[in-house]
């Protein structure tokens, strides 16, 4: 029997990974995280100037890299593992467009379409979003050197940029806002999991 693929999506330092880690082990699920230290351009890109094409190598490599974590997803899914993502493809090209030219975004969204229809979905999408004071706090607080040139302009423009991927996501989808929402709380994760399993059920069941 195929298992339950859950995906955890939104802005930089919104808590993606710490929420899909609790989720997974509230859902005895195996956890997968977004393969983005793989990325080997990532490094160069960050040292240099972006006109010099290193920026698209990067998502590039990124479509890539995330294609193929998406196929060991279905690996899991097949075995019937439930699988809890702390990202899903929809963020391809709304990162992309933090760093790219809209020429660029353009071809990244295509790239993305090419290939979304082959490869496996989430059952449920488990949208988080915040103010952003709250997300910028956090991204200080976890200290990372390339995170230091965020603004709250920059998040202010991702939020929105999530927001309207949500608005159009064509499958379950759970809002969390992380001003009331918190991972560490009990009862608050064991709600969203049973949220996740409700609407993981066909809709003649629930």
């Amino acid at each position: 029997m195929k298992g339950l693929y859950i995906a955890v999506e939104g802005p930089t330092g919104v808590g993606k990974t710490t929420l899909a880690s609790r989720l997974a082990a509230e859902l005895g699920a195996t956890v997968v995280y977004d393969p983005f230290d793989a990325n080997p351009f990532l490094p160069q890109m960050l040292a240099a100037d972006r006109s010099d094409g290193s920026a698209l190598r990067v998502e590039l490599t990124f479509v890539a890299l995330r294609v193929a974590q998406l196929r060991y997803i279905a690996g899991l899914l097949a075995a019937g593992h439930t699988v809890v993502a702390d990202w899903a493809l929809i963020k391809q090209p709304i990162f992309a467009a933090t760093t790219l030219g809209p020429d660029d975004v353009a071809r990244i969204t295509a790239t993305v379409r090419v290939w979304v229809d082959s490869v496996v979905r989430p059952d449920v999408l488990v949208g988080m979003s915040g103010p952003t004071p709250v997300i910028r706090q956090r991204v200080r607080r976890r200290g990372r050197a390339m995170e230091t040139v965020i603004t709250g302009a920059h998040l202010d423009a991702l939020s929105a940029a999530f927001d309207a991927a949500y608005a159009v996501w064509e499958r379950p989808l759970i809002r969390l806002d992380v001003a009331t929402f918190d991972t560490f709380h009990r009862p608050h994760l064991r709600e969203l999991a049973r949220q996740v399993r409700q609407l993981s059920l066909p809709s003649e069941m629930r």
